[in-house]
């Protein structure tokens, strides 16, 4: 499986802005925008070349939802628009209305998304298809779907809800409320219906190219449609089947791609101008609607989901693509229910998860190396951080740490959620003092040993590896090893990392393979698979 797009550090962001003043750059025309992966193509061919045109200096930085809501509710200034793929997370992060001039740019649905042959196996491979005729289909096996992980991922969330509002008996303008939340009907239908799901990469992006590049684990999806629809003519330019997409009635998330602008006290008056500019270009320019047409946006002020004269070479009806839906989309809950929802999928609802770190505490990680591992922790195993980046950890879950060097050392084991245990990772990793070779070989092998032997077929097991160095020890054995097991491993290449040998980690078993200079992000995407 190839791997996750690179990550964007935003240490590198900060020094490409700082080395952008120095070379001149008018820092009252330069726009800092953070979006969700969801945003590239938008942001590639339409942003970018308009402010160029304008004279405009335009930096962006992908950053997955929860990322972009923890950046405003910490009251950052680094960015000066937010791009978030829907209300949901915008909700979520906007709580102190930090965010002026929010307005949907452009519209698209989620949908489901297969092979035609995998919808005829789950019978959803017609017109009349219903949110529950999905939930049925889901919930029976008979096909391995993927959808985002709600907590980390926009799309994931939102397709929660409007399953969640199927389970509540809710009409589409209908929002869930807390005593719904609190049902048993609500409890048990979301339970079961999130178990069934094979896969919860956390981004939307991540999981359209991990899902192409492996169809035999990922044969179907809860995805946006612009992004099929972007996939699917790559696939065709490739000469390879495109994925046919489901509507389910009567429960259809739409997202509506909000974007405000959020004063940092730095030429404020300027940027707004630049912002607002933007923001009137892309929801009224003739040009600018085309092309988001062509890319698969539909306009924010269509009448549902309907569209005049499509383009059919993009919303293209062979694909499944619809462009006479005039159903009303799912009305999102409150900011609290939303909170207390998310935080739920982690504590009662996703399958209990036995995940195992395997980090590298060799010589060369000594000092900001082992810095970050220690941030890192922080913010995984101190369980009122974990609340924050919403990685809680389960009742039902196992939680290993090994820190390796050239041999493992002995994984200390917390089973379950109580916070003082939890606290005791953390401990182990701030104790720890960086030294010795590299064998991250020997830490797989004994990771998928004790994997094996917890496993049962109600959990999930994962392996998340980070190393900085070329490792030494048993590679062939262990990527053997890793393939015959099926367990997955996200692999983290930190700092001078060889890509050589941690990517096909990943690969070998399903898994997938991260670069990135912030660890702590890294780490967080990483956990953000249970």
């Amino acid at each position: 499986m190839s791997g996750l797009r690179r990550l964007t550090s935003l240490v590198l962001a900060m020094v490409l802005l700082a080395g952008l003043a120095a070379c001149g750059v008018d820092q009252k025309k330069t726009l800092r925008i953070v979006a969700g992966s969801e945003q590239r193509a938008v942001l590639e061919q339409i942003v970018t070349p308009w402010c160029k045109d304008k004279g405009y200096t335009c930096e962006y930085d992908l950053l997955g939802s929860v990322d972009q809501a923890r950046l405003l509710q910490d009251g950052s200034t680094q960015y000066d628009a937010y791009w978030f793929a829907s209300s949901v997370f915008a909700q979520l992060g906007n709580t102190e209305g930090n965010l002026r001039h929010v307005q949907p740019m452009f519209l698209t649905p989620v949908v489901f998304a297969a092979r035609p042959e995998v919808l005829d196996r789950m019978n959803l491979n017609r017109d009349d298809v219903t949110i529950a005729d999905v939930v049925t289909a889901v919930e029976s096996g008979s096909a391995k779907v993927w959808a985002t992980n709600p907590t980390q991922s926009n799309s994931g969330a939102t397709a929660l809800f409007a399953f969640m509002n199927h389970f509540a008996g809710n009409g589409p303008g209908q929002p869930l409320t807390q005593e719904q939340l609190d049902s048993p009907q609500v409890d048990e239908g979301v339970r079961t219906f999130i178990r069934a799901i094979d896969r919860t990469p956390p981004s939307t992006g991540t999981m359209m190219e991990e899902c192409v590049a492996a169809p035999q684990e990922c044969e179907a999806m809860f995805t946006y449609e612009a992004l099929v629809i972007e996939q699917n003519q790559q696939l065709v330019q490739q000469g390879q089947q495109p994925f046919r997409v489901v509507y389910p009635h009567g429960g259809i998330a739409i997202s509506d791609a909000p974007l405000g602008f959020r004063a940092t006290g730095a030429a404020d008056a300027e940027k707004e101008k630049v912002f607002t500019e933007l923001q009137d270009f892309l929801l009224r320019d003739a040009g600018a609607r085309s092309k988001l047409l062509g890319l698969g946006r539909r306009p924010a002020d269509s009448i549902g989901l309907t569209l005049t004269n499509p383009d059919q070479n993009v919303f293209n009806p062979a694909w499944g693509i619809k462009t006479d839906i005039r159903e009303q989309g799912v009305t999102y809950p409150a900011a609290p229910v939303i909170e207390e929802t998310l935080a739920r999928y982690h504590t009662r609802y996703r399958r209990p998860t036995n995940i195992y770190y395997c980090l590298d505490g060799s010589g060369s990680m000594s000092g900001d190396g082992w810095d970050g591992v220690k941030r890192a922790a922080h913010e995984i195993f101190d369980a009122e951080r974990a609340r924050v980046n919403l990685l809680q950890t389960a009742p039902q879950d196992q939680t290993s740490v090994s820190i390796f060097n050239s041999t493992p050392q002995p994984a200390k084991t917390v089973t379950g959620n109580d916070p003082a245990q939890l606290k005791q990772l953390e401990q182990l990793v701030i104790d720890y003092r960086p030294g010795g070779g590299t064998d991250m070989y020997a830490c797989l092998k004994e990771a998928t040993s004790s994997l094996q032997a917890r496993h049962t077929a109600d959990n999930k097991s994962l392996i998340v590896l980070m190393s900085d160095g070329q490792s030494s020890g048993d590679e062939q054995g262990a990527l053997q090893t890793l393939r015959s097991t099926g367990i997955p491993v996200v692999s983290i290449a930190f700092g001078s990392a060889d890509p050589g040998q941690l990517r096909p980690v990943g690969e070998a078993s399903g898994g997938a393979y991260v670069e990135s200079g912030n660890l702590v992000q890294a780490l967080r995407t990483a956990a953000g698979y249970k």
